[in-house]
């Protein structure tokens, strides 16, 4: 069975950050991800967690204000650093997963992304996470969406993976179609590298069922090949979480026979 989960920084946003976990675990969800947790102390979105019974799936290396610092930062003592801070979260939050943002280019900022300093790092981050028991991943976004990001091409990203075989890749629907790409073909590519799924239509970037991608051909090939990640609700709600949840259970959770959780 396909397991989805909440992205509480998509989801629930009518509500404060910090009663989003309770909402999801009361829409039926068993877990959450999002990307930056480090405006709180770790100790308190553990304690979140545990009380409602929700698992972390996914989070992201501290980013700053470029999203990302893996193509930015050129002193490893600094990005080791981050990768310490990122540690220490994954351990409280029994989080296994780090997602190694790239960086932007910002010109009033004198920063650019820079792809040879990405490489050094990822694959020091690779082996400094990988040594820790967290899988590091990386993901295609959509310069149309986040401009300037420097991680923004599907080629790049293949020759990361096949440099560093300690690397996941993350498939968000929505940014491999923004790019002109067929997201279940890409699926299919990197089948064995994929750790982790986000969804969202495509166009809008709202709930599945809204826009143009195949969601039920998709489900089918997860449920075919026994996929045993998580599949993460990275969408623009239409109207209030709640109600795009029931289109979502029609889209994604078809068998009314299955546990009521996602």
């Amino acid at each position: 069975m396909t397991r989805l989960n909440a992205h509480i920084g998509f989801q629930f946003t009518e509500l404060p950050f910090l009663e989003r976990f309770s909402a999801a675990a009361n829409a039926g969800f068993r877990a959450v991800e999002f990307p930056s947790p480090y405006e709180y102390e770790a100790p308190q979105i553990a304690e979140l967690l545990c009380e409602h019974e929700l698992q972390m799936v996914q989070f992201a290396a501290p980013s700053g204000p470029t999203k990302g610092t893996t193509g930015i930062c050129s002193s490893k003592e600094a990005f080791r650093s981050d990768l310490i801070k990122a540690v220490e979260y994954a351990n409280a939050l029994d989080c296994r997963m780090v997602h190694l943002m790239s960086g932007v280019s910002q010109a009033a900022l004198g920063v650019i992304a820079d792809s040879s300093i990405y490489r050094r790092n990822l694959k020091y981050a690779v082996e400094f996470l990988s040594g820790e028991g967290i899988e590091p991943l990386i993901e295609v976004i959509s310069s149309n969406e986040v401009p300037g990001y420097l991680m923004s091409r599907y080629d790049f990203a293949e020759e990361m993976l096949q440099t560093l075989p300690g690397l996941g890749l993350i498939l968000d629907t929505y940014h491999t179609e923004l790019l002109g790409e067929d997201c279940l073909r890409k699926l299919n590519q990197w089948w064995s590298r994929v750790s982790h799924i986000q969804v969202a239509d495509f166009p809008g970037r709202n709930e599945p069922g809204t826009g143009n991608i195949d969601f039920p051909k998709l489900l089918s090939m997860l449920e075919d090949r026994a996929y045993q990640g998580w599949v993460g609700c990275e969408y623009r709600p239409r109207t209030s979480t709640l109600d795009g949840l029931e289109e979502l259970r029609r889209i994604m959770k078809p068998h009314p026979h299955e546990d009521d959780r996602w």
